[in-house]
């Protein structure tokens, strides 16, 4: 019995510096991996790198791929192992996609970084984040009120 063919959309995160260094290659190998599952690419593309929230695999930065492909529902195990195998792709995320049209797919263009997403160091200054003074019992309302305890009446006889 056949497999139903269906649309899917993947978000490849590759090390920067390979990316970066050679686009050929690194697309290449992210086509690879898809024509080894038998599939259809219907559209892949640089989507934009950025500065991870992480590291991962020692990498603070690293290249997103997007791609729009049609295959298997099973190949889908295929893609992801290949891609656990590559030392390259960092990590990766496939959805289905049947919903998007191909005109959607290309008009499709990445979302502008915040400020914020840039630079965390004014956060961790104010004192909020890792090794920052304020505790989970200061925040941007104060400092939170202190906590009253009840005495057993047996205890306030002795006091």
């Amino acid at each position: 019995m056949a497999a139903h063919t269906r649309q899917y959309e993947a978000l490849f995160l590759l090390n920067a510096s390979y990316a970066t260094g050679s686009w050929d290659a690194a697309k290449g190998e992210v086509e690879h991996i898809l024509h080894r599952a038998n599939a259809e690419i219907l559209h892949v593309r640089k989507w934009d790198e950025r500065r991870l929230a992480y590291e991962i695999g020692g990498q603070k930065r690293g290249v997103y791929v997007l791609a729009f492909f049609k295959c298997e529902g099973p190949k889908v195990v295929g893609i992801e192992r290949d891609v656990q195998l590559s030392e390259n792709i960092l990590r990766c995320l496939v959805l289905k996609g049947d919903h998007l049209a191909l005109k959607d797919i290309e008009a499709m263009q990445p979302q502008q970084p915040t400020a914020e997403e840039h630079d965390t160091r004014s956060f961790r200054r104010a004192g909020f984040g890792p090794g920052g003074d304020r505790g989970p019992r200061e925040g941007a309302r104060g400092p939170a009120a202190p906590v009253e305890e009840e005495i057993p009446e047996e205890l306030m006889d002795k006091a």
